[in-house]
């Protein structure tokens, strides 16, 4: 049965080997980005059903990258694992879809909340293609929220 392809971003090579490294077994493909415009550049041109990714990076940050996608349309399951992260940058990427929110270098729990990305965005519809759902629910109501 197919799992579905990940991919991780990150600009410390030795932690985006580990993770590849210890991530494979749950996805179909892992690839891997040491930034946001190499990470845009391969949600471009391949089928990604989770995305794993830092929010301080050079050239383009997390949260820019996170951004960018849904701006096009794409509602994949964004998954952020730094040593930077507080409430404040938690609520932000909320506003945008955010899946999780895992703090460095804490593996506890990570393959699972992996697995489950990948399922869910496994078994997503592609947003590209409706142009009658772009924003997802929970962005509804997170926007509701914010317009009060």
């Amino acid at each position: 049965m197919p799992k579905g392809n990940l991919l991780i971003v990150d600009d410390e090579p030795l932690l985006l080997k580990r993770l590849k490294m210890n991530l494979q077994e749950y996805a179909d493909i892992v690839f891997t980005a040491p930034d946001g415009i190499e990470a845009l550049e391969i949600l471009k041109k391949e089928k990604i059903h989770c995305v794993i990714c830092d929010v301080n990076m050079p050239r383009m940050n997390g949260v820019e990258v996170i951004k960018r996608i849904r701006s096009e349309k794409n509602d994949v399951p964004f998954i952020f694992y730094t040593g930077h992260g507080n409430q404040e940058m938690m609520l932000e990427v909320a506003k945008y879809g955010a899946f999780d929110f895992f703090n460095k270098p804490n593996f506890d729990g990570l393959e699972e909340v992996i697995a489950r990305g990948l399922k869910e965005g496994f078994h997503r519809p592609d947003m590209s293609k409706d142009n009658d759902t772009l924003i997802s629910e929970y962005q509804k109501l997170l926007n509701g929220i914010e317009n009060e």
